[in-house]
């Protein structure tokens, strides 16, 4: 028998390469899995807000960036700044009926304030929550005290909303983050708002208008010229009709404020914020363009309203735009200065229609045409030098064409030559179109401006900045340049004829006299802004015009509506502005109503220019940057290089003063400008520090603080930091105005010391204010002691904040003996001097105004002084003129409206300090206002006034004894006697109450 065998059992096998690949594929698999999964996970949970731009995501903001968030969460994107029409809030009456509030605006997000929004904007986004924001402010309002008083008759027009409605809507939405800008809101029948997006039907007033602008006229130079017979063609103008001053703004630059004029709003609105801007084609610096105009200037609404027109050589017009009549760009004159060569092409955009630049060709004259007989009435030179200048003009273009154009315009006699021929080619386009009886024809004339930043500092009496040659040669180059211009206003009379009713206006004036500048040239980078004084000129003549002399109260913003309505158009309620009735002749005014309408913006013909481009005009552009460096208004070479910016003589937030536009290093250009007061990455730092300017004059912190953060983004400089600093004080954040000017400090060793004396200042206040202010001293102390007289002003803060009175007096004695325009030390020593002692600054403050007449804080301080003493009707003077400089400073208005109470000039006093109060709303404001207007007799105003105190909290008897008056004035005495009542339930021992309350009761109980 066989043995039967069993297999042998098989031992495990170890683990073969084979099988080993299978786990790890799979492994990585499920890694893969988790990775593609988390991969997704992020894709759908990360979410990029751009640039410029906020989100709103789950209840919360987010910034520009990127931002992990749940998955496939809702994200509402929302530009910072834009703007918002048709915002309509809805209402019914107690009758049941419809009522409609629109709003039009455009907005800057403020963050901070923006975030309790962040669901709302969610779910309803940025036009809902203005909506419903906007209701909000008006719930508490009774409707009907809102309707136009002919609601009810079922008048199918719109009107404005009541202005403490929309004083309320305004609160509401800046203090939910929704900053309105050029805010219009309207009231009406829901069916009143479609006809008010029609363009409006013109009036006929049969009038004709000439339009005369010129750059930098000032009252001050041609009054002494009128008396000596040497302006005939202003005389007769003025003569024949209404004159006065007319008010700038700051910052005090051409492109802003001719823009301003022609489009009745401001920078901040219009867009255009400097001289010079980035070419996005090339990236090239060039003059600011019509492209940066966001809103339509007249030459606009007047084509689209069948009005013709022409408009030459206004600032930004370049490239032309197509419109119904003709325009003249702001660079023909550079077109013309030199004979063009044989064959030379046309360079697009100079002139619309583009052929009128062919026609315009033949009676334009170069600098070789001028003769020499032409030039001796504005510069005492020699034939040989006249002739020399000439030739230098007419040089042909070199190569280096900058380099020739900078070193041609920055020698006197070429320079004159140029703006004289410039200015007679401008006045033969003039008259050319006048005689075409348009609407209204309009030019532009910069010789003025241009001739005052070259010579103004030798006119007489001579300066010491003016050579003894200079002045022999060029004293008399400003007035007779005036008596020139007068001649041409004449030549452009001439062509319009007879029956024209002419304006003629400039944009700020110039200083004259002992009034200028001793120490700063004004045609040098070293602001030649500080040359401009705040009023032009403005005269109304002819056809409609009243004859009269007008009180300073005219602005830029007045001149868009008033020729407007001469044309019998209505201004638009976007438009700050207002008709200049006080120019309106009676007659003309009765039998043609002001109107308005809600905007422009949206009705009519969308903009179009001409295409620019070539050589050509290149050249043109280059030459007029030239001018512009050469006269102090732009710095640096074209080529990028950065301008010095000289130290501000306060250093501080409240006296640091702005610049005119300097260079900037070149920026990466975008596809196309940003929003108003926001442009894009072709915008340099002046552009936003010029709006900032603006927006700290308007009290607009917040806006300022935005547009400063964008300049230092472009180039960090001192002046940026210090204007920071008095945003964020503004803002009530003095922590972020100290780290403003500590980095300033730390980054920028230009920066002026005396930011460290502001620094303490600011420190003194806060918590742990000494600690902080003497380590500030210590760390800055190397940089301080270089500036006679600062380390005695930071010692004396804090020797006063210590107690130590009489000490820190000294100290600010001494800071002002080194340095008397250091506002600080004469602040806190004026306001630690007795009254009877104040007179003993009176030198010190005239020896710094003498240096600086625009130091506005010196002419408060002065004109409290002066009132202190017995001499109100100078210190009068010195308050207008601090209102003048910052008129909306509240401080200032109360001190005016005090004075002029002094003086019995109750209407002046009433004005002021309902400007005041509007600025700066307080009690103590509000009670005096009520005294002036019992004075008036006028018994409502005061009622009201004293009735705002009150509700401002004065809970003392004041409140209650000035509305038992104007109730009694007003013959309500049994509502007078209630008031008493009240008045002595609070205050029983009140002598002035007791007594009022017995007259009362026996004037009540009297017969009859």
């Amino acid at each position: 028998m066989k043995e039967s065998r069993k297999p042998a059992a098989t031992p495990p096998l170890p683990p073969s390469d084979s099988r080993r690949p299978l786990r790890v594929h799979r492994a990585v698999l499920a890694a893969f899995g988790v990775a593609l999964i988390a991969g997704v996970l992020i894709a759908i949970s990360t979410v990029r807000v751009p640039q410029g731009s906020v989100a709103s995501a789950g209840g919360r903001l987010l910034d520009p960036g990127w931002h992990l968030e749940r998955p496939l969460a809702r994200l509402t994107v929302i530009p910072t700044s834009g703007r918002l029409d048709g915002i309509d809030v809805d209402r019914r009456t107690e009758e049941g009926a419809a009522v409609r509030i629109r709003l039009s605006f455009g907005y800057e997000l403020s963050l901070p304030e923006l975030a309790a929004q962040a669901d709302a904007l969610g779910s309803s986004g940025l036009r809902g929550t203005a909506s419903r924001l906007a209701g909000t402010a008006l719930d508490p309002m009774p409707l009907a005290a809102l309707l136009p008083a002919d609601f009810a008759a079922g008048v199918s027009t719109s009107a404005p909303l009541p202005r403490p409605a929309f004083e309320a809507i305004t609160r509401t939405l800046r203090g939910a983050g929704i900053g309105p800008v050029n805010l219009v809101a309207r009231i009406g029948a829901p069916s009143s708002f479609s006809a008010a997006e029609t363009l409006p039907r013109p009036e006929p007033t049969g009038l004709r208008l000439l339009l005369l602008g010129l750059d930098g006229a000032d009252w001050s130079t041609i009054d002494p010229l009128l008396r000596a017979g040497r302006l005939p063609n202003l005389a007769r103008l003025i003569a024949d009709g209404a004159s006065g001053p007319l008010r700038s703004y700051d910052p005090m630059i051409s492109p802003l404020l001719w823009t301003t004029m022609v489009t009745g709003v401001g920078p901040d609105v219009h867009g255009v914020a400097d001289f010079q801007a980035i070419d996005p084609a090339s990236g090239r610096r060039v003059p600011i363009t019509s492209r940066f105009r966001r809103v339509k200037a007249l030459w606009n609404i007047l084509s689209d309203s069948g009005k013709t027109n022409a408009f030459v050589a206004w600032w930004a017009s370049y490239p032309a735009e197509k419109v119904d009549g003709y325009q003249v760009s702001n660079l023909l004159v550079f077109e013309t200065l030199r004979p063009r060569p044989p064959g030379a092409a046309v360079p697009a955009g100079i002139t619309y229609p583009p052929e009128y630049f062919d026609q315009l060709l033949p009676s334009m004259r170069t600098a070789a045409d001028l003769s020499y007989d032409e030039i001796t009435p504005v510069l005492h030179i020699g034939r040989d030098e006249f002739e020399q200048g000439v030739r230098e003009v007419l040089k042909p273009r070199s190569t280096d064409e900058e380099a020739e154009n900078r070193s041609l315009a920055q020698r006197p006699v070429p320079l004159a030559i140029s703006i004289l021929a410039g200015s007679k080619n401008y006045a033969a386009v003039s008259s050319d179109l006048a005689a075409r009886r348009l609407d209204l024809t309009a030019v532009y004339f910069e010789g003025i401006d241009m001739m005052g930043h070259r010579f103004q500092h030798c006119m007489p009496p001579r300066l010491a900045i003016c050579p003894e040659e200079d002045f022999r040669k060029y004293r008399d180059a400003v007035t007779g340049f005036y008596v020139k211009q007068d001649d041409l206003i004449g030549r452009i009379l001439r062509a319009a004829g007879p029956g024209t009713t002419v304006m003629v206006v400039s944009d700020h004036g110039f200083k004259t006299g002992t009034d200028r500048p001793a120490d700063v040239l004004p045609f040098t980078t070293q602001q030649p802004v500080e040359w401009h004084r705040e009023h032009g000129i403005f005269i109304l003549s002819g056809p409609g015009a009243r004859r009269a002399r007008l009180a300073p109260r005219a602005t830029l913003f007045d001149i868009a509506p008033t020729l407007l309505y001469l044309l019998g158009l209505p201004a638009s309620e976007e438009m700050p502005g207002r008709v200049l009735m006080e120019a309106i002749d009676p007659a003309f005014a009765s039998a043609h109503p002001a109107r308005t309408i809600p905007s422009y913006e949206h009705i009519g013909a969308a903009r179009e220019t001409v295409v620019a481009s070539g050589p050509g005009v290149r050249q043109a552009e280059e030459e007029l940057l030239a001018n512009l460096r050469a006269l102090g208004y732009i710095g640096g070479p074209g080529g990028g290089a950065h301008a010095t910016e000289p130290e501000s003589g306060t250093g501080g937030p409240a006296g640091a003063a702005v610049s005119a536009s300097t260079a900037a290093p070149p920026q990466a250009p975008p596809a196309a400008p940003g929003p108003p007061g926001g442009a894009g990455a072709d915008t340099q730092v002046f552009y936003h520090r010029n709006l900032a300017t603006y927006f700290l004059k308007g009290r607009d912190y917040a806006r300022a603080a935005e547009q400063l953060r964008l300049a230092n983004e472009r180039q960090r400089l001192p002046k940026n930091y210090q204007l920071l600093s008095e945003a964020y004080l503004g803002l009530g954040r003095p922590d972020q105005a100290l780290d403003a000017l500590e980095e300033g400090l730390r980054t920028l060793e230009a920066m002026d010391p005396e930011s460290v004396l502001w620094i303490v200042q600011i420190a003194l206040s806060g918590k742990d204010g000494r600690r902080t202010a003497l380590d500030a001293m210590r760390r800055w102390s190397e940089r301080t002691a270089k500036r006679p007289g600062l380390d005695d002003a930071i010692t004396g803060l804090i020797r006063e904040d210590a107690g130590d009175r009489e000490g820190a007096a000294t100290l600010y004695r001494k800071a002002l003996d080194a340095d008397p325009a250091r506002v600080v030390a004469a602040q806190h020593l004026f306001a630690l001097l007795p009254q009877e002692a104040r007179h003993g600054l009176e030198p010190t403050l005239r020896r710094a105004l003498a240096r600086d007449p625009r130091i506005d804080e010196y002419h408060n301080l002065l004109g409290v002084l002066l009132a202190g003493t017995g001499r109100a009707p100078e210190a009068l003077v010195e308050l207008h003129r601090a209102e003048e400089l910052d008129p909306g400073n509240p401080r200032f208005l109360a001190n005016l409206a005090g004075v002029s109470a002094q003086l019995g000039r109750w209407d002046e006093a009433a004005a002021a300090y309902e400007r005041a109060c509007a600025a700066s709303p307080s009690a103590g404001l509000y009670m005096k206002m009520g005294s002036v207007y019992r004075r008036l007799n006028q018994p409502e105003r005061a009622l009201a006034a004293f009735q705002r105190a009150r509700d401002l909290g004065d809970d003392g008897s004041g409140p209650f004894l000035g509305m038992a008056l104007a109730k009694t004035e007003m013959n309500r005495v049994p509502e007078a006697i209630d008031l008493v009542r009240q008045g002595l339930d609070r205050h029983p021992e009140d002598a002035a109450l007791r007594s009022l309350y017995d007259d009362l009761v026996r004037k009540s109980r009297s017969p009859g």
